[in-house]
């Protein structure tokens, strides 16, 4: 073992250089002779052979790692080779196991000499670990004389860029300790020399000889560029050795991918497949459960040991690997196995598959409950110690899992005593004899290379089951809707064209079709989340095909919207019980995550032969209805008839005049004034769009800007409006019109858009408007769309200056806890509360509460609608600031606003 003492006395002077060599024999010597000077001790005696023979040591070693040969015929060779060079009684290659004990794996021994070490393993104690952190930091060769009691250590110098270099040398006395434990094996003269690579201190190179032993600086050279040749000769092993891992683990793959797909049934041949994974990933046995699908039995094939309960995948352990995507792993990693399922394990949007590893089945804390069953003795009997859980399952589809499984180990490691374990083994040693320990119960561990593999293997299969499963659904994806599995379009058109011809080949009976449209779903979708719009319409599904007649066939025509087809129709009104059947069933909650939610509906029906006798002419007159029903305050439903047929042809037609009206220059801005009621002054102008069509004639704002919003036009409209008021902002300004800002309605759509605030700052850098002339009014509906959103442009907007005010307050679904977040200037008491102020007691209760919640929030109110004398009296004795309405003025044209502030 290494002495104790981590700090060597000071260095001592160097001694004069060894004699002078010849550096003419090769070029090889033209670097080992660069020496350092030496201490006079170390020069040798008179080699009896030449030093070009004994220094081409070098070369052989060189070769033989040039021509790949195996590392344990490198590491013999080098012993016997350096033992020759030095004449010494014993050279040995001691490597370190991970858990820092070591071992003799190569010896060469003078005949008669010291008794040889060769597969003897040392305790960990043997080499301090701040001698280690020497041999790693610095190279520290370390010579010591037993006799003399001496220990020279010397560094190499790293930095040297002539070949080897040695630094600083310190000589320090021997621990008795050590002296005693070199003593006891025999040795009076050591040299130990570090073996590195790119992991760290692989091992030590030693020297031992029975009398002691000077080595001169060529002769401590030579052997430290052979032990630099056997770094690189381990460093080229460990490369062939992956090299080879990687093309067998690649050969198991390819042909488990072969057999997957050399047949249309992805799994033909499993137990082929089970027994490649299970010897290529080292294990004793393996199973490969598959789970019942498309009215297929659940498989389970296994190969090799195998615990005797046949259900092992149906207990709770397993069971909750195959339905959760959280590895199942100790909250504390202590362990090596649980270091790597946590490193491993969490692979949730990797295309790579989970991997549960169970290093020790005895000690895992979640396989207790596996343990405390009656087929836990079946582990003990088979031995199975440690094992591998893979989930065939890639995000929330999971179609089986693979198990790998590892029996218990039992070693035998032949000491060279053992602290704590062995009487001989008190320091200082006195006995090198040898005593094996038998270790049983040892849980085997898997390496990261074999878990891939696993991982791929059942990737591989994963994929291939899919495929298959993929394929067989084809055929039904094809005409049925994926998220409600009823059928869809295709399939219903299908259908609907079948009961046409019957009815034409046989006894002309009726037959209905009915649209039904979901009233407010997009809020569902905006304000709960997609997750939850899916699930409201599965359930809708599921109650139209459990509650409607056998016969009747159920379709989701396409997102929120469903179509039935009643065939054959007894009487006209029968389609209407339908209707009002669906209707009600719409009128009880659904229960989802916890929470009860409303969904109505809208209904249209069409009826054959009256409505049409063809599927495309049915299926247009119940859109038609299904568009009235809407119009008429949804949730009911309407029967088609031929003025329905009217109005939405003019509907077409008005569609097709808004696609031309912003290039036709159709639409102008009017602008009703905002009256101060304290002052009496004009102090604002709202821009209200108006369309004039040289076809149909003024349309009012209520008819063509839903139907704007349908289309999608009225983010067009919406930037015409935009620049045209903030032009006339300009224009005003031009004249010397006053500070008069100008209130343009947002839409929706408009304010959701990304570039808002950059399509703004752009219109008022363009048109040099101060940003407190523009106003910009929301409604209470586009502020609950995103609440985050809103504050954030809201805030955003402010900050240039511009003023903001809520719309129509009152008729929205605002909540009092987030306005008062919102960045708001202005708030307008919607017209349907003034309307009968005076009249109805409710409305003048609200208007004031709403009066008082905007000064308590430093809101300026607006009141609109105002069209007598008497509300505009009652309005200001509220303390109201400011009203706008017919009886101040009408919306006038942009020459008549003008004047009106001029």
């Amino acid at each position: 073992m290494i002495e104790s003492n981590p700090n060597p006395l000071p260095s001592q002077p160097s001694h004069p250089a060894d004699q002078s060599i010849d550096q003419s024999s090769d070029d090889f010597s033209s670097v080992v002779l660069n020496s350092t000077s030496s201490p006079d001790y170390w020069i040798a005696e008179k080699p009896t052979r030449s030093w070009k023979e004994r220094e081409s040591i070098v070369k052989r070693i060189t070769a033989q790692i040039r021509d790949s040969l195996d590392l344990k015929t490198i590491l013999d060779s080098t012993v016997r080779e350096i033992r020759s060079f030095l004449n010494v009684d014993r050279t040995k290659i001691y490597r370190f196991s991970p858990d820092a004990s070591g071992e003799v794996i190569a010896e060469a021994l003078q005949p008669d000499s010291l008794p040889s070490l060769l597969g003897l393993h040392f305790p960990a104690g043997d080499i301090p670990p701040y001698a280690r952190q020497m041999f790693i930091q610095t190279r520290q060769r370390v010579i010591v004389d037993v006799n003399a009691g001496q220990k020279t250590c010397q560094t190499l110098n790293l930095d040297h860029q002539d070949g080897l270099e040695w630094g600083e040398t310190a000589y320090v006395p021997v621990d008795p300790c050590h002296q005693e434990y070199l003593r006891a094996m025999g040795v009076v003269s050591s040299l130990v020399l570090p073996i590195l690579t790119r992991e760290g201190l692989w091992g030590l190179f030693v020297v031992h000889h029975q009398e002691s032993r000077q080595y001169s600086d060529r002769e401590l050279q030579i052997v430290q560029l052979v032990v630099d040749q056997v770094s690189i000769a381990i460093a080229q092993a460990q490369l062939l050795q992956q090299a080879q891992q990687q093309a067998e683990h690649e050969a198991a793959l390819n042909a488990v991918s072969n057999i997957l797909h050399a047949t249309p049934n992805a799994l033909q041949k499993p137990q082929k497949i089970l027994e490649i994974t299970v010897q290529a990933t080292g294990s004793d046995g393996g199973r490969l459960y598959i789970l019942s699908e498309n009215n297929q039995p659940t498989q389970l094939h296994h190969v090799g040991i195998q615990p005797r309960s046949l259900m092992l995948e149906e207990t709770p352990f397993w069971q909750n690997i195959l339905t959760t995507c959280i590895p199942t792993i100790a909250p504390q990693p202590t362990t090596q196995g649980e270091l790597w399922e946590q490193a491993i394990g969490n692979l949730k949007d990797s295309p790579q598959l989970q991997v549960h590893y169970i290093e020790d089945v005895k000690t895992h804390p979640q396989f207790q409950d596996l343990l405390s069953l009656q087929e836990a003795p079946n582990f003990g009997e088979q031995k199975i110690r440690s094992l591998l859980v893979i989930p065939l399952r890639y995000q929330q589809r999971c179609i089986g899992c693979l198990t790998l499984f590892r029996q218990e180990l039992e070693t035998a490691t032949l000491w060279a005593g053992r602290t704590h374990s062995d009487h001989r083994n008190y320091l200082p040693r006195r006995s090198f004899e040898a005593w094996r320990e038998i270790s049983r119960d040892i849980p085997p561990q898997w390496s990261l290379e074999e878990i891939k593999l696993a991982q791929a293997i059942g990737l591989q299969i994963y994929m291939a089951v899919m495929e298959r499963h993929v394929k067989a659904m084809l055929h039904h994806q094809a005409y049925h809707d994926h998220l409600t599995g009823l059928p869809n379009r295709m399939l219903f058109n299908d259908n609907l064209n079948l009961a046409l011809a019957n009815t034409r080949v046989g006894r002309g009976e009726l037959m209905a079709v009915l649209f039904l449209d979901l009233d407010g779903f997009k809020t569902i979708n905006d304000t709960l989340g997609h997750y939850i719009g899916d699930e409201i319409l599965i359930r809708v599904g599921q109650r139209l095909r459990t509650s409607l007649p056998p016969e009747a066939i159920v379709a989701r025509w396409g997102g929120d919207e469903f179509t039935i087809l009643l065939c054959p129709l007894r009487a006209p009104h029968n389609a209407n019980l339908t209707a009002q059947k669906i209707l009600t069933l719409l009128n009880v909650p659904f229960n989802c995550q916890g929470k009860e939610l409303y969904v109505k509906g809208s209904i249209g029906i069409a009826i054959a032969p009256y409505h049409g006798e063809d599927s495309q002419t049915l299926l247009k007159h119940a859109d038609a209805a299904l568009y009235e029903a809407k119009q008429k305050g949804r949730n009911i439903f309407q029967l088609y008839t031929s003025k329905l047929g009217t109005q939405a042809q003019q509907r077409l037609l008005l569609e097709h005049s808004l696609y031309k009206a912003l290039e036709r220059q159709e639409f102008s801005l009017h602008y009703q004034p905002q009256l101060c009621l304290n002052s009496q002054k004009i102090v604002g102008m709202e821009a209200l769009i108006r369309w004039y069509s040289p076809e149909h004639g003024w349309i009012s704002p209520a008819q063509f800007i839903p139907l704007a919003e349908e289309t999608g036009l009225i983010n067009n409209i919406g930037n015409w409006v935009l620049e045209t008021a903030c032009q006339d902002i300009n224009k005003w300004q031009k004249l010397n019109s006053g500070d008069v800002p100008i209130a343009v309605n947002l839409s929706p759509r408009q304010f959701q858009k990304n570039d808002l605030l950059k399509t703004i700052l752009e219109l008022l850098n363009k048109l040099s408007i101060p940003p407190h002339l523009l106003e910009l009014e929301i409604t209470e509906s586009i502020a609950m769309q995103d609440v985050k959103h809103t504050i954030s442009v809201l805030r955003n907007l402010q900050q240039l200056g511009i003023k903001i005010a809520m719309d129509d307050f009152g008729t929205g679904y605002s909540s009092l806890a987030a306005l008062k977040y919102f960045p708001l200037d202005k708030l307008k008491i919607d017209q349907s509360f003034i309307r009968d102020l005076t009249l109805d007691a409710q409305d003048a209760a609200i208007v004031k509460s709403v009066i008082a919640l905007g000064h308590g929030l430093n809101l300026t109110v607006v009141a609109e609608g105002v069209e007598t004398q008497t509300q505009l009296d009652w309005l200001k004795s509220m303390g109201c600031d400011l009203a706008q309405g017919y009886f101040i003025s009408r919306p006038l044209a942009e020459s008549d606003a003008r004047a009106m502030i001029c």
